[in-house]
């Protein structure tokens, strides 16, 4: 199970811990240069920047899916230094949150989830507890490390449909409320709605308004509010698989560990015209959402 912790908890183990790795994934869309300018520019002392797009599939015309190719994706994390021992702190300055999407790549990637951590508040709260901040680029010796990926942590189209004609796994939407209820698409040429019988959980409902994951019993709340079983096998979605990484990290730190991701998410869903099993399904009705 992957960990939440705070800026002096970091601190402390900055100080006391062997093999530690801090990570800087903000992540700002399709983009890479904006989250790089601004690690350059500032990052908590011997961070490297995690690029988030760099780990893409070029061979799919899918936003932000992980990449497939293992020997590239071993490169990628020995040339930031990472050894499968590692202990592995992520950290953002994103409104998307996207250490929690780093945080799972690595877990479906190999890395021990035990070994991975999120500062909770990002950069802001390390900032907050007066950590001191470098500039410039850090420096790493590459290192060999080889991945052994872990599918169960993710979800294809195909298993997707499988999941709606059975109710196998209860499905979990990221997105935004109005999106959910069939609110306009951002990407052109995507059927607006949400799949049947899913549950629409907006990700910012999980912060505070500084950013701060809320205490672990106000989650559980949350997400029993809108019936969702937190002992049951969980799937996640978003419109591109960013932000759906967080619901999934949410369910590891309140002990759900039976989740995975469904990395084509709704651009890959809602490209389809409706298939023949779609329709015709039992609609769980729609909660009353509040968008914190």
């Amino acid at each position: 199970m992957p960990w939440l912790i705070n800026a002096e908890q970091v601190d402390s183990f900055r100080k006391n811990q062997k093999n530690l790795v801090i990570l800087d994934a903000t992540w700002h869309g399709a983009n890479s240069d904006k989250a790089k300018q601004e690690f350059l520019e500032k990052h908590i002392p011997s961070a490297r920047f995690f690029d988030i797009n760099a780990f893409n599939d070029s061979n799919t015309s899918l936003p932000n899916m992980l990449l497939r190719d293992e020997k590239q994706a071993s490169s990628l994390l020995g040339a930031l230094g990472l050894r499968p021992d590692c202990k592995i702190i992520f950290y953002d300055r994103s409104m998307y949150h996207s250490s929690c999407r780093a945080l799972w790549m690595l877990k479906m990637l190999g890395h021990p989830p035990q070994l991975l951590y999120i500062l909770d508040g990002g950069l802001p709260a390390w900032e907050k507890y007066g950590g001191k901040v470098e500039t410039g680029e850090s420096h790493t010796a590459p290192k060999p490390y080889t991945i052994k990926r872990h599918e169960k942590y993710l979800r294809t189209l195909a298993q997707m449909k499988e999941i709606l004609q059975g109710f196998s796994e209860q499905v979990v939407d990221a997105r935004h409320p109005v999106r959910f209820t069939g609110g306009a698409e951002p990407r052109t040429g995507i059927r607006a709605g949400h799949i049947p019988g899913s549950f629409g959980f907006p990700f910012p409902a999980f912060f505070d308004n500084e950013g701060y994951f809320l205490p672990l019993d106000k989650l559980r709340r949350r997400l029993e509010g809108v019936s969702i079983n937190l002992q049951q096998p969980t799937v996640t979605l978003c419109g591109s698989g960013i932000t759906a990484a967080v619901i999934n990290f949410v369910l590891d730190i309140l002990g759900n560990e039976s989740n995975a991701l469904y990395d084509g998410s709704w651009t890959e869903w809602g490209a389809e015209a409706i298939y023949a099993g779609e329709s015709g399904l039992a609609e769980r009705p729609v909660e009353s959402f509040l968008y914190y």
